[in-house]
């Protein structure tokens, strides 16, 4: 749970991380080139210094007007030529190293003309606001009503056998061609099919035909398709559909590997999309939600059995498919087909491994809803930072995040490494809280001998770490509505206008400033 809740995390601040790094790469060729033109200008001095060393002895360097030069300024002029800068142009935009070959031109831009590349298309995304998260709790108690009164549990495994088959084709298989393919150096897969081109599509479509309506359909749909695309898709519906055979032909299918990593696999998939998706931009928001969600699971879970007329946990009931078997398990050992022994299979909402070596069977379980909920706030805080990293490069800065007054961490550290949460911030210390609440959880699970809901721990963990950060860092009141880095890394990356006002001027100065080391 931990691992994915991180990389869901992780990946969902990508954007901002691809665009940073671009800009330090850009850097390094750029102070790379500059070196080389130094050591070229000095080498050249050198050479023209000793053909003239034979013709007359030593003396001071004279300017154009005959007037003595000193040796430091005349340093200064072999160093200030290295990496001569032409004046900034029209676009704002100024040649900070220039070779012989005008190909080999290096431009960086200046701050004050930093405008959206566009390198990177903004995905379809849906930002959470207050109302969302009342629906989205609302939502979820509804169908849990549904599923524990109506029983429909099959209805359950078709939807998450074909919903999860294609967000496993998009984060697992979709990659994996790809590096194989570019490694092969095959690249007629990746190209769009003739047939299902643009051009084609609306030729046929003006010549009229059942032909040209399809193509016309398909195009309008999904777009230009590739090989690619059909393969993927392809190998991951197989995938699903083999689980969905499995699930319904084979008596408590979750005891068989190949089900139960499967299922674990198109969860931690369907976590990274939502979480890829799915996003807050306010501790408000997330603050909300979370306090929804915390009392929703207290309530399905400790209040339910008080209500129902078996005394039954709707929670515990629904995610076993109908509550465990009624049989002993010694029998159901003997004759798992009674109708008895029936019942206690895994609902695919949630991650499941089995009990190795215990004779009673079993799983432990986590609902995907105790990652994606916790999850929206480790995504918050991975992008928050990825955030501040950015502008604070744009800004000239080396990019290191400092929160407050706190310290700067180094740029290779192993925490950094292993927390992937850029450099400092909130992020690493998050998901470590993340994993107390989740242990605390599982302690409590074998210490009362009774489901438990995990939001109980993870949320006080949480939310309450990043409040309790960001109050003592001094960004509690930027980051509790909107804060204005992720405005302006979203207006850098995919356009856009930041309308600013005094806060907002004093925001970006604290950013700026105390945000990310200026070095």
């Amino acid at each position: 749970g931990v691992f994915v809740a991180w990389m869901a995390s992780y990946y969902s601040s990508s954007d901002y991380r691809s665009y940073a790094n671009a800009i330090l790469k850009k850097r390094q060729l750029v102070a790379r080139a500059g070196r080389g033109a130094a050591v070229a200008v000095a080498s050249t001095r050198g050479q023209e210094s000793e053909e003239h060393v034979m013709e007359r002895p030593p003396s001071t360097p004279e300017r154009r007007d005959g007037t003595p030069r000193s040796r430091s300024q005349s340093r200064e002029r072999i160093e200030s030529n290295a990496t001569a800068a032409s004046p900034p142009s029209e676009d704002g935009e100024r040649t900070i190293y220039r070779g012989g070959d005008d190909a080999a031109a290096a431009v960086i831009t200046n701050r004050s003309s930093v405008q959206p590349l566009h390198i990177h298309q903004e995905e379809e995304s849906l930002e959470l606001d207050a109302s969302h998260a009342i629906g989205f709790i609302v939502m979820a108690s509804t169908s849990l009503l549904v599923l524990f009164y109506f029983k429909i549990f099959n209805v359950v495994k078709v939807f998450y056998a074909f919903g999860c088959s294609g967000a496993f084709a998009q984060v697992v298989i979709y990659p994996l061609l790809i590096r194989i393919f570019r490694n092969l150096r095959w690249k007629s897969p990746m190209r769009p099919m003739e047939c299902l081109s643009e051009e084609n599509a609306t030729r046929a479509s003006l010549n009229g035909g059942c032909k040209g309506k399809i193509l016309m359909c398909l195009y309008s749909c999904f777009g230009p398709i590739t090989s690619l695309d059909i393969m993927a898709n392809t190998i991951a519906y197989a995938v699903g559909g083999t689980w969905l055979y499995i699930a319904f032909t084979v008596i408590h299918p979750e005891s068989h590997s190949f089900y139960w990593i499967v299922q674990d696999v198109f969860g931690a998939c369907m976590c990274i999309t939502f979480l890829g998706t799915i996003k807050i931009n306010a501790i408000r928001v997330a603050a909300i939600l979370l306090t929804v969600a915390f009392f929703y699971d207290i309530f399905f879970v400790f209040v339910t059995p008080l209500l129902t007329k078996h005394g039954e946990s709707i929670m515990v009931n629904v995610a076993t498919s109908g509550g465990p078997p009624k049989a002993d398990p010694s029998w159901c050992e003997k004759y798992p087909s009674s109708a008895d022994c029936k019942g206690g299979e895994p609902l695919p909402m949630l991650f499941a491994i089995p009990r190795i070596g215990d004779y009673q069977g079993g799983s432990s379980m986590l609902g995907l809803g105790d990652i994606v909920l916790p999850g929206l706030l480790l995504s918050f805080a991975s992008r928050f930072d990825e955030a501040k990293r950015l502008m604070g490069l744009v800004s000239g800065g080396s990019g290191r995040v400092r929160n407050g007054g706190g310290g700067v961490s180094p740029n290779k550290s192993s925490w950094n490494f292993c927390c992937g949460c850029g450099q400092g911030g909130y992020f690493g210390p998050v998901v470590v809280a993340y994993a107390v609440g989740l242990a605390m959880a599982n302690a409590a699970v074998y210490l009362m001998q009774m489901g438990q809901p995990a939001l109980l721990y993870l949320v006080p963990c949480c939310l309450g770490t990043f409040v309790f950060m960001a109050r003592r860092n001094g960004e509690l009141n930027d980051i509790w509505d909107n804060p204005r880095v992720i405005r302006a890394a979203d207006a850098l990356l995919f356009g856009g206008r930041i309308e600013e006002d005094e806060d907002d001027v004093r925001t970006s100065s604290l950013l700026m400033n105390e945000g990310a080391e200026m070095t």
